[in-house]
């Protein structure tokens, strides 16, 4: 069974996937590819994946999707030196992070997407400091001080050094970002291909 996950999705859910595969499926030969969205539904829709877990994917033609759970979206920028949060920063408005310059992935990345069509609802405009497609990258920039970045809760505390950031929920409204399954509709899933999806729910479950 070939997988693939979007990359702040890989970090998280790797180690608790392959571990759930030697329990329930010991037999079956596990694949897992991480990448940006346009790349893994290219796999999915050649062949070359079996499921695909995306943001905000949409069904079309040759694509079934089904939700599997919300994420929300936070504000991460370096942690100024010395800094003790003794409480931990407040929520931000939308309307403040546009004022913000944004390390951010190129378009069509879909939280890129869902950013701007959230900004635009309130009439604000992203201010883009540097397109970098790679969550590691951005959060390597923003350590940096090249300018902060809207990512999943999950991709920063999944890093390897977490603690260089400072992390603000995003009110006003929230970002909330949706991560789906998706498979072919032109190929006829197998059984072991059934049973992987409801392992890739159970492994999920906790991930929102």
């Amino acid at each position: 069974v070939a997988i693939g996950l979007p990359t702040s999705v890989a970090r998280v859910m790797t180690v608790p996937l392959t571990r759930a595969f030697r329990n329930d499926l010991p037999e079956v030969r596990l694949s897992i590819s991480e990448g940006l969205s346009g790349a893994i539904l290219g796999g999915l829709n050649s062949g070359h994946l079996d499921l695909v877990v995306l943001y905000n994917a949409q069904p079309s033609r040759e694509t079934d999707v089904a939700h599997l759970l919300d994420e929300d979206l936070v504000l991460v920028r370096a942690r100024p030196p010395g800094l003790l949060e003794d409480p931990p920063p407040g929520p931000i408005a939308l309307s403040e992070v546009a004022r913000l310059p944004l390390v951010i992935p190129t378009r069509p990345n879909a939280i890129r997407m869902h950013v701007e069509s959230e900004m635009a609802q309130i009439g604000c405009r992203l201010k883009v400091a540097l397109e970098i497609d790679g969550v590691s990258a951005i959060l390597d920039l923003v350590a940096d001080g090249a300018g902060a970045a809207l990512l999943s809760r999950n991709a920063v505390t999944s890093c390897v050094r977490p603690s260089a950031y400072q992390v603000r929920a995003v009110t006003d409204p929230p970002l909330r970002t949706r991560l789906c399954l998706a498979t072919s509709s032109m190929r006829r899933a197998t059984l072991t291909q059934q049973t992987t999806l409801a392992i890739i729910r159970q492994a999920m479950a906790g991930l929102g």
